[in-house]
């Protein structure tokens, strides 16, 4: 008699929600992102600097709704003696202005070209979204002084609320 109780209750608590309780979609893929950079250099003492950048870019993969996002960085460097710890948020942006943004941190600390990335907020289509990314970067050379390009290979594990 309880179970039978408990599960009416619960069938009627999922329809009345609008069978919202149960629609969750998990996924991982990879994805890569370029983009170019500018960052300023403000140096402390011979053996510690803070760099302070912007990213714009754009994020390719095969995963709808996630391929040819715009994507906006902003980030922060600490270089302590030749170690650097990177923190900042990125947003990623549809073409119909649906959002997420991430948390970004260097990953294991003091390795710059490896970061993860955890989504703290998001909008439209992409609400409810959960999860993050481990990324690996490389900045190729040959830009003007004061520019860079990052080219990034990213691991996306995320679980959706509102299925896509």
């Amino acid at each position: 008699m309880k179970y039978s109780l408990v599960l009416v209750l619960s069938l009627v608590l999922a329809l009345s929600l609008g069978g919202h309780v149960f629609a969750q979609t998990q996924m991982t893929f990879t994805g890569t992102n370029y983009a170019s950079s500018t960052l300023k250099a403000m140096p402390i003492d011979q053996d510690h600097i803070v760099l302070i950048g912007e990213q714009m870019g754009v994020e390719v993969n095969d995963k709808a709704p996630f391929n040819n996002l715009s994507t906006h960085f902003s980030l922060i460097v600490f270089i302590d003696k030749g170690a650097s710890h990177v923190r900042g948020y990125g947003t990623y942006v549809d073409k119909d202005g649906d959002k997420f943004v991430i948390e970004i941190w260097d990953f294991p600390a003091g390795s710059p070209n490896k970061v993860r990335g955890k989504v703290i907020g998001a909008t439209g289509k992409f609400a409810g979204m959960e999860g993050g990314a481990d990324a690996v970067s490389q900045s190729p050379r040959g830009w003007p002084e004061g520019t860079s390009r990052t080219i990034c290979q990213e691991v996306w594990k995320l679980t959706l609320k509102n299925p896509l």
